[in-house]
């Protein structure tokens, strides 16, 4: 027999008084997804919670893992940059070893360009040019790493010659402006001086400058570019 809206509201009042009953009627009334569904919405919000946790554990991995990442990155930039340290310590050192070799042995060196090749140094040479540069070009001349005198071999009876020699254990297009530099002054301060850069390694950059600069270069024994150089200077 159907339900009449007086048998409906005497339903509403016993379970009212019979709330046991509740769960039975939502079995009959209900379908088996929608009575599990309070479970799923229960599970999904603790997967939820589970992966927001876990989100934040890798988002908290990852910060650790970066932040690492910086720290190593900024661990090999000391490390290269102490190792750029001594590799230019030691580049110093080699180049400080090879001025004493060719100021100690400059007769041997710098004897087959020059007669009586001897190096003198820059303050017996002071007195004599500060009449004609300035302090600023005194100072710098006074960094010139060897200055040699003698005759050139290339002509019997030339003028003596000046030779502002820099020293490097590597030559680079610096050391060879640098010697251009310092004859320079040498020059104008009236005396015949020719650019040297010697070295134990030329590389390719200095090696064109020194043509287009009219350097000379030495290395280990061998030079390049004397005569070229010594015309140059010669004829100005």
């Amino acid at each position: 027999m159907a339900f009449t809206i007086n048998d409906l509201q005497d339903l509403t009042r016993l379970l009212a008084t019979r709330p046991e009953w509740l769960s039975e009627v939502r079995r009959l009334v209900l379908t088996e997804e929608l009575l599990s569904l309070p479970d799923i919405v229960r599970s999904l919000a603790e997967a939820q919670r589970r992966t927001e946790q876990r989100l934040e554990e890798l988002a908290e991995a990852q910060r650790r893992t970066e932040q690492r990442l910086e720290e190593l990155a900024e661990a090999q930039r000391r490390t290269e940059e102490t190792v750029r340290r001594l590799v230019n310590q030691m580049a110093e050192v080699r180049g400080d070893t090879l001025e004493i070799k060719f100021r100690d042995k400059a007769h041997a060196y710098f004897g087959r360009w020059l007669r009586r090749a001897r190096v003198v140094p820059f303050i017996e040479l002071e007195e004599q040019l500060e009449s004609k540069l300035t302090d600023d070009e005194l100072v710098e001349l006074s960094l010139t790493d060897i200055l040699v005198h003698g005759r050139p071999r290339l002509a019997l009876g030339a003028d003596e010659v000046w030779l502002a020699v820099e020293v490097s254990s590597v030559v680079d297009a610096n050391d060879v402006s640098r010697a251009q530099q310092r004859a320079a002054l040498l020059r104008r301060a009236g005396l015949r001086a020719v650019p040297v850069a010697v070295g134990a390694r030329i590389i390719p950059q200095a090696r064109s400058l020194a043509e287009t600069l009219n350097v000379a270069l030495m290395r280990d024994g061998a030079d390049e570019g004397w005569e070229r150089a010594y015309q140059a200077a010669t004829q100005n």
